[in-house]
């Protein structure tokens, strides 16, 4: 993986301890256990999942498509992988000539070479069959095979793979897309026999392939290591605490300094790695005192003391816990330093004898045995409050509760468990029963934990961060015994070996498992490369994606890899090792990267694809304009004025270079077949126009990225289409501006619903309506009506584009917002050296346009135009 970089309001961190929390982690490992569920709790459980996906599939349905798609896939082509031939191979033993030949399947045209492996052939049209095959060929005892290939292939993809000789069980099997290719397919664990393969991938057409060459090799198993691609490994997010030394700060960050020992917390965030880019509110210093290796528990450690805030223990009161894992021991070890008499349970004796020695005051391994001890121990009464830290889908930790409380007591739930409480003890005691939420104040807040913004004291006393530099206080002051409960400490290169253990061991698992990482790691690299990739071709356009997320991978991606004598996959750039790793390794691509600046300095990479949240756009435009490399990157092309100037500056110190950079922004409608068809009727205009457009956007609440400073909301982060439409139309510059929004009432934001009046050069006029305020569904999205000369034109949602006058139909078809246009027009300038599509003094001004809007509508100086405040300015 490549060494992640210190994000905006995050911390670069040297992990020094994780871990391993044995409760969650290790559990997904492990057979679930057979908890008893009655036929109601069964029935119950069964319909809120099936009303959970089928609720999901309906919202979503090109992402249940996507996902039904993704499924198939790799049930029909397990082990997916692609290999490049580089491996020399100086011990191993060819396949005498002569020894197998090719066998027709399902083909419909089949011609082997006379050396007996070449081949030539045109697949039938069916789903997943095999077209032709080789073999079984026979494999030397200690040896395995590895199978050369090249070749090309025309009209869509085959899969080439190899299975066991008894063609029961695919080895290996890549999918090979139309155009020229060498490769490998290496099979270190096959033995006894196997068979190269040729089939169909699913995409019910003809496809043309040839094979020049099919050579055979046996390599001696001693060999397999070097073979072990890179693209067949699955990354995860595994592990949330730990802690480390901090490498670097980045923008913005405040109360940390490099050298700093620090605790970190969070899925995804603190994960088991070498090196961690961790949210400033997500990690907090460690004081003198406290342990590094005890501070690598402080997640767990401050779900434990947020649970006993919620509990809100008094000196002197009788409180039982339920369940003495890793978090109960904890939780029990804080109530006692709360000067509670502490009561515990948990079915394993082994937890009961250890809570009681760390000081616990006394514990049961039965439910019926805790009940009676709880009544001993409270006069009859009933324990003042119940802590369930226990993990289980059943609800009888929760009625347990309900009968150990006392009238009118709290139940406080930590753990994952069944919440459905029996009504009688509940009803009758007038229990009050609370949800202690993870870590504190602020857990699931983006604001808090993306954003950096922290909750002022005085309103919210203990928050994440707080409440984790209290427990770590706690552990230097002596009245937490943490170390008492880390019952092993292994190197990270054992973490492996100790996993699987703990997946298949017998009996009782132990508490706490942590991780140790070497004081000196090397230097992991921004951009690593990875083993087993795909052939790099001769395309001419070799680029990188910069944004792992779903636009760019099912939008964007897509259209280039239809164009492969133009565009070459080579590269992703993400910030998130797991998504961005994964997608890497899918795709086969040669490098992966944390970093923009390292990517674009790559002297094989010619375009950075750039598809971000939007607030990351203009720092990677910047970074590779400085590099001297083309590119692409999606709307909008800034955020904020501070932002366009450091873009406009780049582009204008790049044009000093030999070849100066072409820049292209993802203005796409302005490509589709009705903007383009309306285009050219208005061409030869000798009067001014006006065009309305109606955008029925939807509502989008605030919390979401879109509303936020990452997206920058909807009118610089998706109006700045229709302004590049407004362009395109008319032809002119920008002359005037007016903006005006709904005013906002409750959570309403002033940039949701707003309408915009943008005058040109020529007299033109273009008004933008864009609302949220309509419904999803009963109402197209988006309509132009463009009215010139005595004539109208409408365009329904880019489908059909419409003469008024004569209703005559100008064009019509699929929804076509001009994507594909977009990047045939990109790849024909790159590659002949022509101007970008979009001249970029266009690109500028609809950015400035969108920015200047903003200003408007937000009431703010503008900053175009010598700082304009009011709702109209000359531009």
């Amino acid at each position: 993986m490549p060494r992640p970089i210190a994000q905006r309001g995050q911390i670069l961190v040297r992990v020094r301890y994780s871990l391993v929390s044995v409760g969650t982690e290790i559990a997904s490992l492990r057979p679930a256990p057979c908890e008893p569920q009655t036929p109601s709790e069964q029935l119950k459980n069964a319909t809120s999942l099936a009303c959970t996906y089928l609720g999901k599939a309906i919202r979503h349905p090109d992402k249940a498509l996507r996902k039904i798609k993704s499924i198939a896939a790799r049930h029909a082509q397990p082990l997916l992988k692609r290999m490049r031939p580089t491996t020399s191979a100086p011990n191993a033993q060819p396949l005498a000539p002569g020894s197998a030949a090719w066998v027709r399947h399902k083909a419909l045209s089949f011609e082997a070479g006379p050396a007996g492996l070449s081949l030539a052939l045109t697949s039938d049209s069916s789903e997943f069959d095999y077209q032709a095959g080789l073999g079984p060929i026979a494999i030397p005892e200690g040896h395995w095979p590895l199978v050369r290939l090249s070749g090309k292939i025309s009209g869509g993809t085959l899969g080439i793979g190899v299975t066991d000789g008894e063609g029961n069980s695919w080895l290996v099997n890549k999918i090979y897309s139309q155009g020229e290719f060498a490769d490998e397919l290496a099979c270190p664990l096959a033995s006894g026999a196997f068979r190269l393969i040729v089939s169909n991938t699913g995409e019910r057409k003809t496809v043309e392939m040839r094979l020049d060459t099919v050579e055979i090799l046996f390599l001696p198993q001693a060999e397999s290591q070097s073979y072990r691609p890179d693209t067949g490994d699955t990354g995860w997010n595994v592990g949330y605490s730990a802690a480390g030394e901090v490498l670097s700060c980045g923008e913005g960050v405040t109360g940390f300094a490099v050298g700093d020992l620090v605790a970190c917390c969070g899925a995804g965030i603190a994960n088991h790695a070498e090196f961690i880019s961790v949210p400033q509110n997500m990690a907090c210093l460690v004081p003198q005192g406290c342990p590094l290796i005890e501070a690598a528990t402080t997640t767990v450690g401050s779900i434990a003391l947020q649970g006993v805030r919620r509990t809100a223990p008094a000196l002197g009161e009788r409180v039982a816990v339920i369940g003495l894992g890793l978090i109960g021991q904890m939780t029990a070890q804080l109530l006692q330093a709360s000067g509670c008499l502490v009561l515990g349970m948990d079915l394993d004796p082994g937890r009961v004898e250890r809570a009681r020695a760390l000081g616990m005051n006394a514990g049961a391994d039965s439910p019926e045995g805790f009940q009676k001890l709880v009544q001993q121990a409270t006069g009859g009464v009933g324990a003042d409050k119940v802590v369930i830290t226990a993990a289980t889908k059943s609800n009888a930790p929760l009625n347990l509760a309900m009968q150990l409380v006392r009238e009118k007591g709290t139940v406080v739930i930590v753990g994952d468990i069944g919440l459905c409480p029996e009504r009688p003890a509940f009803y009758r005691k007038e229990v009050t029963l609370l949800m202690s939420t993870a870590y504190g104040a602020g857990r699931y807040d983006r604001s808090y934990e993306v954003e950096g913004r922290d909750y002022p004291l005085p309103f919210a006393r203990w928050t994440i961060k707080r409440n984790m530099q209290a427990y770590m206080e706690q552990i230097a002051a002596g009245r937490l015994h943490i170390d008492g409960l880390i019952d092993r400490e292994v190197d990270i290169d054992q973490a492996p070996p100790v996993y699987k253990e703990l997946a298949e061991a017998k009996g009782s698992l132990p508490l706490g498992v942590v991780l140790r990482y070497p004081d000196a790691v090397g230097e992991a690299e921004p951009v690593v490369t990875l083993r087993g990739h795909r052939p790099v071709n001769k395309a001419p356009v070799r680029y990188a994606l910069v944004g792992a997320g779903a636009f760019g991978t099912s939008m964007l991606v897509p259209q280039m890899d239809k164009r492969p004598g133009v565009f070459q996959h080579l590269g992703v750039v993400s910030a998130d090792a797991v998504r961005g790793g994964n997608y890497a390794r899918e795709k086969g691509v040669p490098y992966l990267g944390s970093d923009v600046g390292a990517m674009a300095a790559r002297p094989d990479i010619d375009l950075l694809v750039v598809a971000t949240r939007h607030d990351q756009h203009a720092k990677a435009v910047a970074a590779a304009l400085d590099a001297g490399k083309h590119i692409f990157v999606e709307k909008p092309l800034a955020t904020t004025w501070e932002e366009l100037s450091q873009v406009d500056t780049a582009w204008r110190n790049s044009r000093s270079l030999e070849r100066p950079p072409l820049v292209m922004v993802g203005f796409n409608r302005r490509f589709s077949p009705a903007v383009q068809t309306l285009i050219s009727a208005l061409a030869g205009r000798t009067e001014p126009m006006q065009v309305l457009y109606r955008l029925n956007g939807g509502y989008i609440p605030p919390t979401h990225w879109v509303q936020t400073q990452e997206g920058a909301g909807r009118n610089i982060g998706e109006a700045c289409h229709m302004y590049d439409v407004f362009r395109a139309l008319t032809g002119q510059a920008v002359s005037s501006i007016q903006a005006a929004c709904v005013t906002p009432g409750g959570l309403r934001l002033r940039n949701d619903n707003f309408s915009a009046c943008l005058c040109y050069a020529d007299g033109s006029q273009a008004t933008l309506l864009y609302t949220a305020l309509g419904p999803k569904t009963g109402l197209p999205k988006e309509r132009i009506e463009v009215f010139c000369g005595g004539e109208a034109y409408i365009i329904d949602d880019y489908r059909k584009l419409t003469r008024a006058s004569d209703r005559a139909v100008l064009w019509e078809g699929e929804m076509d917002k001009g994507h594909a246009s977009e990047f045939e027009l990109l790849g024909a300038a790159l590659t002949s050296g022509a101007e970008a599509p979009i001249a970029f003094d266009e690109i500028l001004e609809t950015t400035a346009v969108s920015l200047y809007i903003e200003d408007l509508l937000c009431g703010r100086a503008t900053g175009w135009g010598g700082g304009e405040d009011e709702e109209s300015a000359e531009c």
